[in-house]
């Protein structure tokens, strides 16, 4: 699937041709800044009617220009175009120095978060910004799945010697994330756009292509819609729970280990075959192995000893519960069922102080902030 991302200084006259582009680099979802639309501009009336998804945010008019016919700048609109499914997203955070949305972009059960940011290049570049933005990110940071920031910023990321480049790209790194754009997207040679990932994920490739709409690049990068297959693993196992002592004694009694009159003569290394050999032969014919195929999942890092300990001590007394509920004699036992509820209560414990104490030193030191968010994010889905 391709996603593109465009400064396209107004849509309300533009959207044929930039249709057109869509179809021609064959884009799926168009993040679009600098729309210059209002909630009822016949643009996003006419992409909802041609069956789109659209997710859009215009710029708010104040009270004494809300019937004004004047261009109303700013704004944001995404649009999926080939059945991928969009959720805008409300994180909570509401900055005055840029404009932004948050979508969920979801096809075939897999799922991308795309922040996408216009600040104005119009407003003066100050602390605020970078606050705001640090905000965003922190509400971002926990989310599962892979996320992109895309949009306008109107930082000069061309200069390697900018304060405020560099304080960006730092910012990002704090986050984990790398911006993905390497050439200018501006006609006059600036690198305003941006396209950051994760940099623990699979880096996309960006294409910048002037599309002749504008005075920025349009940015476009493919991502994989489709989960990765499933690992398994195979192994051979006896039912050791089936064994029964009784016959397991019977047979052993029965067997060439018990008549010592068949091997006295054997020297120490026959000895060792025939024991081999015998009890080999009396487990195959009393828990005779099966294969066992299992999709392997990694644990959480605070899945520790004592929460498999936990684990396995509610299975048991689960079993014990449905064991009880089937003979229909009696109840399960609450005794039972209060030690199931202390041992999962023993997992949120553990996973939630484990949790804590990364965000303390996250807070201590911002070098360690992106391992503390691998864990918010919980990138795993363990074995619990």
């Amino acid at each position: 699937m391709n996603f593109a991302c465009f400064n396209i200084r107004s849509l309300n006259n533009k959207l044929d041709d930039m249709l057109e582009v869509r179809r021609d680099y064959d884009i799926d979802v168009l993040f679009l800044v600098e729309t210059w639309h209002d909630p009822d501009s016949a643009c996003v009336r006419r992409l909802r009617a041609d069956g789109c998804q659209v997710v859009d945010v215009a710029r708010p008019r104040t009270v004494s220009d809300s019937e004004s016919v004047a261009t109303n700048h700013g704004g944001i609109v995404v649009a999926t175009f080939t059945g991928a499914r969009l959720v805008q997203l409300d994180i909570g955070a509401t900055p005055t120095s840029f404009e932004y949305v948050c979508v969920r972009v979801t096809s075939n059960a897999v799922s991308y978060v795309v922040c996408v940011i216009y600040r104005p290049g119009s407003a003066t570049l100050c602390t605020t910004f970078f606050d705001e933005l640090t905000d965003v990110l922190d509400r971002l940071a926990t989310f599962v799945e892979p996320l992109f920031i895309v949009g306008d910023l109107n930082v000069h990321l061309e200069r390697s010697s900018d304060q405020s480049a560099t304080q960006l790209v730092d910012l990002l790194a704090d986050y984990g994330l790398l911006c993905r754009v390497n050439e200018p997207t501006h006609n006059l040679g600036g690198l305003l756009d941006v396209v950051a990932s994760r940099d623990d994920l699979q880096p996309p490739s960006v294409d910048v292509i002037d599309v002749g709409l504008s005075d920025h690049r349009l940015l476009r990068w493919s991502v994989h819609m489709s989960r990765p297959p499933p690992v398994y693993t195979t192994s051979t196992v006896r039912p050791w729970r089936q064994l029964d002592p009784v016959a397991f004694r019977d047979c052993l009694l029965s067997s060439s280990l018990c008549q010592p009159d068949e091997w006295q003569h054997y020297d120490i290394d026959s000895l060792a075959r025939l024991y081999d050999a015998e009890l080999l032969a009396l487990l195959d014919r009393l828990v005779p192995q099966r294969t066992v195929t299992c999709r392997r999942r990694s644990s959480d890092p605070w899945f520790d000893d004592e929460c498999r300990e936990a684990k396995r001590r509610t299975r048991r007394l689960e079993r014990a519960s449905r064991r009880a509920a089937r003979a229909a004699t009696t109840d399960p036992s609450a005794d039972n069922v209060a030690a199931a509820a202390a041992s999962n209560d023993a997992w949120t414990t553990e996973r939630r102080s484990y949790t804590a104490t990364f965000a303390i030193e996250s807070a201590r030191n911002s070098g360690r902030r992106r391992s503390s968010q691998s864990v918010l994010r919980h990138d795993g889905y363990g074995s619990q």
